[in-house]
């Protein structure tokens, strides 16, 4: 038999957990984070794009979640006028092409003394990404000849060069371990509080073979603290 947990109701509750005022979401979505926050009684705002502005946001207000439009690795973060007390970066970094250092340092700037990171990703290693490298099969994502139609916007926004390149319609760039997420928050000066693998999907022949090498999970979870 198989198990699958909501992967969202899982980061909800380890958020919950700290037991922090005020929450900060980066790459919102649709809100599902943001919104059950602001249920549960937390102040909740959150960043997105500049070309994530038109439309797509409309939940935001219908619950009088502030929205900030600022680009991630060139923008500025002082435009958020809260106290944060907790950004949270979930399952974005995979998509991201430029270095997370630039996005961690923002953060760690504005953030108090005490206020927490928390990020969640894919992992690199998982179990089926294994299997698949073990057949052969590619485990990043194809180079396509044509750019797909939906990147052709906002690819302009990542790449300046004016020639393709081969990432530019990829949706996951760069996957990593947990040890090298790890490393992004201790260089940028956070202490780790939490760092563990987590399996939303349940299988007894997956959950065996987890048990005898854990890195091979499908999620990372870690959370860092400014000193």
């Amino acid at each position: 038999m198989s198990k699958k947990k909501n992967r969202l109701d899982e980061t909800f509750n380890d958020l919950m957990s700290l037991n922090v005022k005020t929450y900060c979401d980066l790459g919102p979505g649709k809100g599902y984070l943001s919104k059950k926050l602001k249920n549960a009684n937390k102040e909740v705002l959150a960043v997105d794009a500049p070309w994530a502005r038109f439309g797509a946001h409309d939940w935001a207000k219908e619950i009088d979640i502030k929205m900030y439009f600022i680009e991630f690795f060139t923008g500025d973060f002082n435009q958020i006028q809260e106290k944060v007390d907790c950004f949270i970066l979930a399952h974005s970094i995979a998509h991201y092409r430029f270095s997370p250092y630039l996005l961690f340092e923002k953060i760690y700037n504005k953030l108090p003394s005490g206020g927490y990171f928390y990020l969640s990703t894919v992992n690199a290693t998982d179990y089926y990404k294994v299997l698949k490298f073990m057949k052969g099969t590619p485990i990043v994502e194809k180079v396509s000849k044509n750019m797909d139609e939906g990147f052709k916007d906002v690819a302009v926004d990542f790449n300046k060069t004016g020639m393709r390149q081969i990432w530019d319609d990829w949706m996951h760039v760069k996957e990593y371990t947990k040890n090298e997420i790890d490393e992004l928050f201790k260089n940028s000066g956070f202490v780790i509080e939490k760092s563990f693998y987590r399996n939303n999907f349940s299988h007894w022949k997956k959950d065996l073979i987890i048990k005898m090498f854990p890195h091979l999970s499908e999620e990372i979870v870690v959370i860092g603290r400014k000193p």
